[in-house]
């Protein structure tokens, strides 16, 4: 049987940087990074997949951890086309694959930026599912316009951001025919995992010692999906971590910050 492709877009020259977006209604990898691949392309080989599920990648079934199927799709990516070593930047669900990517596959992964990472640390004083994970869940079980828009700022610290054509551009791609139905599924078995505690095999922060990638944490202040006390356990059990927290932010740092995301990204690749 042939495995699937993985949808993807390559930009640029220079040492690879994969870039692995988040979850959500109507996501894809160019919706959350295509602002900022014109500044990462300068210096990097720039590769922006949809995960599978998501965009126009294929959608899998899920009888395994989605982790491990998103890991084998981006090493069959990886090696697709040529690249036997990545810096890999992950945000929310991407940070999680990101992760789980360099715990299967060290030798393929030179240094990690993690940003809002599902599944790598705990909310010490906020109740689970969070805010913005109870809003989401809301939304793709009824999908109306004022679902998404409660959703999305969720999403952001400073509601300034979002401007009437992004909310649209999202209302437009989140109301395609079969654009929820991946999330729907999606969010039905982690909240019937979280609810049971039955997610089968070892948590990822339990494991996150196994890390020594030299690694960047960052964090919105204000993010109401992986919130800033999340970050504690893995700044902890990472060997090789630093933090970067963003103040007046939410959980799209590398949209709402987008000039200072790109510099604090960079310096950190570059260094």
């Amino acid at each position: 049987m042939v495995p699937e492709p993985i949808h993807h877009r390559v930009d640029g020259d220079g040492p690879a940087l994969l870039l692995l977006h988040g979850s959500g209604p109507g996501v894809s990898g160019w919706a959350n990074f295509g602002e900022n691949v014109p500044v990462f392309a300068e210096r990097f080989t720039t590769i922006v997949p949809d995960l599978p599920g998501y965009g126009a990648s294929y959608v899998p079934a899920l009888d395994r951890p989605y982790g491990a199927i998103a890991v084998k799709a981006l090493i069959r990516l990886l090696d697709e086309l040529g690249l036997e070593k990545v810096h890999v930047l992950g945000n929310s669900l991407g940070g999680m694959v990101a992760t789980q990517l360099a715990l299967d596959y060290p030798e393929r992964v030179e240094r990690l930026v993690l940003m809002g990472p599902g599944g790598v640390g705990v909310p010490l004083f906020t109740p689970q599912p969070t805010e913005g994970i109870r809003l989401l869940t809301a939304f793709v079980e009824d999908p109306t316009r004022e679902r998404l828009v409660a959703w999305m700022q969720s999403m952001v610290g400073d509601q300034s951001f979002l401007t009437e054509e992004r909310i649209e551009a999202r209302w437009r791609a989140a109301s395609a025919p079969g654009a929820l139905d991946f999330t729907r599924d999606f969010y039905r078995a982690a909240l019937r995992a979280m609810a049971s505690g039955a997610s089968p095999g070892t948590p990822l922060w339990a494991r996150l010692g196994e890390i020594a990638h030299p690694t960047l944490l960052t964090y919105g202040r204000d993010d109401r999906v992986t919130p800033l006390e999340s970050a504690f356990l893995p700044l902890r059990h990472l060997r090789n971590a630093e933090l970067h927290v963003f103040p007046n932010c939410g959980h799209w740092a590398m949209q709402e910050r987008k000039a200072d995301f790109e510099r604090v990204v960079l310096e950190f690749l570059t260094r």
